[in-house]
């Protein structure tokens, strides 16, 4: 695996019989902003559904590198962040967040867990912000959506998902689903199946042909080497009161 301190974010990660999981953009160089690709932390806020900064806070942050081991065939790292109640001022709340990652020969679990260390309640929205890496995205499949309700940013009208193999072109796609079931992603070459737990939605992104020239970390072309499948909670919100927690995982076989 490879990752950096600022976000907490994993950049990179294999499994033996599959190859790369994750796709980083070769122009994401710039050590102080978070990389386009890998696995992004997003809190307190997913994307614009606040009145927060767009996917919140922590991935801008350094964290604490606590753990990063290989023994046994396991690597582990694991990233922490402290937040008091007064260091940022537009989110006045305390909280304390863990990042971890274990990556096994035949899986990966991705867990973030968040625990109210203020003194007041406060509730957020955000999750896992995961690149998959495809061949080309055209000939990518998801499978298990089939029948969940979904709400289109482009096609407003539509309400639940009919495709039994959700298929993207060069359009630019956003798709949350209000469900979170297991679902299996055909890359083009090999096959994941990836779960969560904690998380209640699926986010399935790409910014299509049009989408990627406005977006300077990304070339042009690369919009066809990957897809969002994001785990998060964002139409339920989570509330934590003082002291309680919140874990949501990720698993991808």
């Amino acid at each position: 695996m490879t990752h950096q301190a600022l976000g907490a974010q994993l950049l990179g990660a294999e499994l033996p019989l599959h190859g790369a999981v994750f796709y980083l953009s070769p122009l994401a160089t710039d050590a102080f902003a978070p990389a386009r690709g890998g696995v992004p932390v997003l809190f307190p806020q997913f994307a614009d559904t606040g009145s927060l900064r767009k996917h919140g806070y922590v991935r801008d942050l350094p964290w604490t590198l606590g753990e990063c081991r290989n023994e046994a065939g396991v690597a582990t790292v694991c990233y922490a962040l402290e937040i008091s109640d007064g260091d940022i001022e537009a989110w006045p709340h305390g909280a304390r967040l863990q990042m971890k990652a274990a990556l096994l020969p035949d899986r990966l679990t991705i867990e973030l867990g968040i625990e109210n260390i203020g003194t007041s309640a406060f509730t957020f929205t955000g999750g896992l912000h995961p690149y998959f890496f495809v061949q080309d995205l055209r000939h990518m499949r998801i499978s298990g959506l089939q029948g969940v309700k979904v709400h289109d940013r482009y096609q407003p009208l539509l309400a639940v998902e009919e495709a039994q193999a959700l298929a993207l072109d060069a359009a630019p796609f956003e798709r949350l689903y209000d469900g979170c079931p297991d679902l299996t992603l055909w890359t083009g070459e090999k096959q994941l199946t990836l779960s969560a737990s904690g998380f209640d939605q699926w986010m399935v992104w790409n910014p299509g042909e049009t989408g990627a020239r406005q977006l300077a970390d990304l070339p042009d072309a690369d919009w066809q080497r990957f897809v969002c499948i994001e785990p998060v909670r964002v139409a339920r919100p989570v509330c934590l009161a003082p002291g309680e927690t919140f874990s949501g995982t990720l698993t991808i076989t």
